[in-house]
């Protein structure tokens, strides 16, 4: 039988800190298309791989975290980013002595550089503000092993 992974144990890191208050959390693989279409392939389109890119998104509780991230948006500062698996999960949430979760460098994860493309703040009528934000990778987003 195979181990299933839970959506809770996986997180986004900036800086090897966890962004706060995560709701969902999303990495997206794409690859860009070269056209080489040509008469050989006659009505049928035909395409090679291209480029390779990568983009995460987190949705989160609006807290004080979202102003490092607008600055960093201002500022077009690249960031150092981690998706993987938090080192202190628990599925009680964080104990009485954690501040925050951190990577679990025993277990496979994803680190690359990243900008940040779209910040969005939600604040409905009613419910707890949220914000989103998303992370278009620069470069290689590289698979770490376990140490």
């Amino acid at each position: 039988m195979k181990n299933y992974i839970k959506g809770d144990e996986l997180m986004v890191f900036n800086n090897s800190k966890s962004l706060a208050h995560a709701k969902s959390h999303t990495l997206s693989l794409s690859t860009n298309e070269i056209d080489i279409s040509s008469k050989d392939y006659g009505y049928w389109g035909a395409s090679e791989a291209g480029n390779l890119a990568w983009e995460i998104t987190s949705e989160n509780l609006f807290t004080e975290d979202y102003d490092a991230l607008f600055t960093a948006w201002v500022n077009k500062t690249t960031l150092p980013i981690v998706f993987g698996y938090a080192a202190n999960y628990d599925v009680n949430g964080l104990g009485q002595n954690q501040t925050e979760w951190a990577p679990d460098t025993a277990k496979k994860r994803y680190s690359g550089t990243a900008i940040i493309t779209s910040l969005q703040i939600n604040a409905n009528t009613g419910e707890i503000a949220t914000y989103s934000v998303t992370f278009k990778g620069v470069g290689a987003l590289t698979p770490l092993a376990a140490q």
